[in-house]
């Protein structure tokens, strides 16, 4: 006995627990066997697989390659950081207020309510920092990587991932997984900071022109590149292009609001059909590339579309069955409501109505505690353009589908992006509308009302 004592003391010394496992093994508190491209447990579980991304570092060293007073020996600009809801970031140079006597918008106190609260050290001089030239250390040279693009980079990855997600798998796909993929493809680095950009403008109104202004130079520069990457869909960048249509729907809705505003926007169904053209653009990727990513780390969003969300044939309330029984029919019969109206219309707005019913079905289909967000983009992305440009020119069918749409945007309110655009919507609609069709918009009124109450209720 006294001999195997020493034997189990070395035994246990020459264990050492290791810090690289996967995130998913992490997030279990299992042990991982950090095999790779993916490691046996997340393999046996058919799950998506991601480890410590060695690019996050490759990032930090650009920052600190990047030239600085430091290195010229410029030691009279100081930079003493604003201490704002999300923490400590460099947005601008100033003495920051103390945290008692900040003052925030409500858009500001809503984020801060999802948000976990920094311990309050107070403003804290980091360095001198100034603009620096676009370091050499970048992996895009046509970026031209500077702490202008890490901000942004680091807002995604802490902030807006999370402000995007709905789930905590979701979450580590877009704090980890699609940053990783974008070290790789620089089209869809600048669509993040893009999106980026826009969530800062929202939470920092005070600052929304100069973020406004970055989010559409970063969202062109995103868009050129993956037109071009759309020619020739790989296994290599498939994973980038299935990203990035989910990039064009958050694009969709904020880049609108930062056009007109949030508050003064005056044409919000101008916007809505801006919106809806982007959308639609999601049509493009090609099917190889939904094959390729059914086998690679984003095979979990990929599952949730909605052709896999099984839906009951009617509806569970025989009201709604009904109302949409008449919406049917009166979109199929009343494309010559305008007097400029084609006959393809008649085509059109049947099949609008009829997909929208649909779009409802799964939607309430969507089981508890999983993402309902895929088939309420699914009406605006199969929509025939025809029907888009009828929205603009302001005809009754199409109107009244909006005003149904905007019940299905009512379940995703919570998104910083949505928040504004059903209340103005609905009331240009209504202007817009004859009396004697007023009453076609009694149920999705009711039922948006329906739904924030319940969201209320549950405090979400």
């Amino acid at each position: 006995m006294d001999g195997e004592e020493p034997a189990r003391k070395r035994r246990n010394r020459e264990h050492q627990n290791s810090r690289n496992g996967c995130g998913q093994c992490k997030a279990r508190k299992v042990k991982c066997g950090e095999e790779k491209p993916k490691c046996r447990a997340c393999t046996r579980r058919n799950t998506p697989c991601t480890y410590p991304n060695d690019g996050l570092h490759q990032l930090a060293s650009a920052a600190s390659a990047a030239s600085s007073p430091h290195d010229r020996g410029d030691h009279n600009f100081s930079f003493t950081p604003i201490q704002s809801e999300f923490g400590v970031t460099p947005l601008s140079s100033g003495n920051a207020r103390p945290e008692s006597s900040t003052k925030y918008t409500p858009a500001q106190q809503e984020y801060r309510a999802i948000t976990p609260k920094h311990d309050a050290v107070g403003p804290q001089k980091i360095g001198p920092v100034r603009a620096p030239p676009p370091t050499t250390a970048s992996r895009f040279p046509s970026l031209n990587l500077n702490l202008e693009h890490l901000e942004l980079f680091h807002h995604f990855i802490t902030i807006t991932a999370t402000a995007i997600s709905a789930g905590s798998l979701t979450h580590d796909l877009w704090r980890m997984t699609v940053p990783q993929i974008a070290l790789s493809h620089e089209w869809l680095m600048h669509g993040i900071l893009a999106m980026a950009a826009l969530h800062i403008a929202h939470l920092r109104p005070d600052m929304q022109s100069v973020y406004w202004k970055r989010a559409l130079m970063h969202q062109d520069q995103a868009f050129q590149g993956q037109q071009k990457a759309l020619t020739n869909p790989t296994p290599e960048n498939a994973d980038a292009l299935f990203a990035f249509t989910l990039v064009v729907i958050f694009l969709s809705f904020a880049s609108e609001k930062a056009l007109q505003g949030v508050g003064d926007m005056g044409y919000p169904l101008q916007a809505a059909t801006r919106c809806l053209h982007m959308l639609r653009g999601i049509r493009a990727i090609d099917p190889a590339v939904k094959s390729f990513v059914e086998r690679g780390p984003l095979a979990h969003l990929a599952s949730l579309h909605p052709r896999n969300i099984r839906s009951n044939p009617t509806f569970r309330e025989l009201s709604t069955e009904d109302h949409f029984s008449k919406l049917l029919v009166f979109s199929s019969t009343n494309a010559d409501v305008n007097e400029d109206y084609e006959m393809s219309d008649t085509e059109s707005y049947a099949s609008a109505a009829s997909s929208l019913r649909a779009s409802f079905l799964k939607v309430e289909a969507v089981p508890e505690g999983e993402p309902m967000t895929p088939p309420i983009w699914h009406w605006a992305v199969r929509l025939h353009p025809s029907f888009v440009t009828r929205i603009s020119e302001r005809q009754v069918v199409p109107l009244i589908l909006t005003a149904h749409w905007c019940v299905l945007l009512a379940q995703v309110q919570h998104y910083w992006f949505i928040q504004g655009w059903i209340d103005q919507t609905m009331a240009e609609i209504g202007a817009c509308l004859a009396g004697e069709h007023h009453g076609w918009l009694d149920w999705p009124r009711s039922q948006i009302e329906e739904i924030r109450r319940m969201k209320a209720e549950r405090g979400g």
